[in-house]
């Protein structure tokens, strides 16, 4: 909790990266650190501000065709085409994936070998979801944003359910109850990130609390938005912020206390230059 001034700012516990960011981060800095300029496939993380400051030490995004030393894979995973082709074309390739995403894959190679379809909840366009549709391969049965989407599914004798990282438990469970009276065999897979569970539920509590609540989080995470959207559904007056730019044009005359939390992609440092304009 800060109290620099009468307004009262309560920061979640669960904030700024999660583990599996905070490692591909680390590992991109040192990595140029020791070797000079490093690639990354598309954005190491979601999370523009973060990625100007990566871009400033000599991380940049690789373009089709770039060759060079080093090339990091970013942490919601690679196909394995783009595998192929960064290995024919840096000398080191460093797979940042987060574990629980390579844990989803296992999951999904295991079901297919057991001849199940299989049925993924997320983003259809999110990196990670076309990472896990690139290895259920032929045995994709479909992407489903929610419950409403699988209502229509074919039928199919053996389905196996997985989840992108960052969905929520609503619209895992809602797609389950869906595709069970599809099939005549289901398979249902928790995958989705306990940290991220637990950012959820501790900013949902918050949010009662307090007289708004501001999300930071990148234009283009996931779980950031997500995050959003629960909190909203609580606390009305609650914005969604990319950088301290966005703070000062929000009225918050009429808030003596305010709840920060973040995407599992937003740095640190980015949250402490916002908690200090809200304290002044």
């Amino acid at each position: 909790m800060h109290n620099k001034s009468r307004r009262t700012i309560i920061v979640t516990k669960n904030i700024a990266f999660c583990s599996g960011v905070k490692r591909a981060v680390s590992l991109a800095e040192n990595e140029t650190r020791e070797r000079g300029e490093t690639y990354t496939v598309d954005a190491i993380l979601h999370n523009e501000e973060e990625v100007k400051r990566l871009e400033s030490l000599g991380v940049k995004r690789v373009r089709e065709g770039e060759t060079g030393k080093t090339v990091i894979l970013p942490a919601h995973g690679s196909t394995s085409l783009e595998i192929l082709s960064l290995s024919k074309r840096f000398g080191k390739v460093i797979d940042t994936t987060c574990p629980l995403v390579l844990r989803t894959a296992k999951i999904i190679e295991k079901m297919r070998k057991e001849g199940y379809k299989i049925a993924i909840v997320g983003d259809e366009h999110h990196r990670e979801t076309i990472v896990l549709k690139d290895k259920a391969g032929e045995f994709l049965y479909g992407v489903f944003k929610d419950g409403k989407d699988a209502i229509n599914s074919p039928s199919t004798p053996k389905i196996a359910i997985v989840a992108q990282s960052t969905s929520t438990e609503e619209k895992l469970f809602a797609v389950a109850e869906a595709l069970i009276l599809k099939t005549q065999e289901l398979r249902f897979f928790n995958t989705i990130c306990e940290e991220t569970l637990r950012r959820q539920e501790e900013a949902r509590e918050i949010s009662k609390k307090v007289d708004c609540m501001i999300v930071i989080g990148g234009k283009t995470s996931a779980n950031s938005q997500r995050l959003f959207e629960i909190v909203k559904a609580v606390n009305p007056k609650t914005y969604f912020v990319h950088c301290e730019k966005d703070v000062k044009i929000i009225n918050l005359s009429t808030c003596d206390s305010v709840g920060i939390t973040s995407g599992t992609s937003t740095p640190l440092w980015l949250i402490e230059k916002i908690i200090n304009i809200l304290s002044e």
